[in-house]
């Protein structure tokens, strides 16, 4: 069956949740209003269905003139390497060739962004503050 990307905030959180365990990220699961407020709170919302299952998730923040973060990029370990998450990730940036966007990666996905071609290069300077 084809994977199919829809765009739209409304989306399952049983099947969000289902999603984020199963990459281990059982942290933003853990609190239901925090998961909806993950959703509602993205300027952009990218998901990948392989029939009525959620196996994708990507989002991004924006101004929506100048800069954007790409966020919570997830798919389901049985369904990766086979080019969804480019894809999430190449739907967020769609049509926003005047935005500068920007990503955080940990160790274990850093080279997944390097490698897909979508125009990331690494970047020396950027700081953050660690959550508390």
């Amino acid at each position: 069956m084809a994977i199919v990307y829809l765009s739209t905030h409304d989306i399952d959180l049983d099947q969000l949740a289902a999603l984020f365990d199963s990459v281990g990220w059982q942290k933003r699961t853990a609190h239901r209003n925090r998961l909806a407020q993950l959703v509602r709170g993205s300027t952009e919302v990218i998901s990948a269905w392989d029939g009525d299952q959620l196996v994708g998730f990507a989002r991004a923040l924006s101004d929506g003139a100048f800069n954007a973060y790409i966020s919570t990029v997830a798919v389901r370990p049985d369904h990766q390497r086979r080019g969804i998450g480019r894809e999430l990730v190449r739907r967020l940036m769609d049509g926003h060739d005047g935005i500068k966007f920007v990503l955080h990666a940990n160790d274990s996905a850093y080279s997944f962004y390097t490698h897909i071609d979508l125009g990331f290069e690494p970047a020396d300077n950027m700081l953050h503050r660690p959550r508390k």
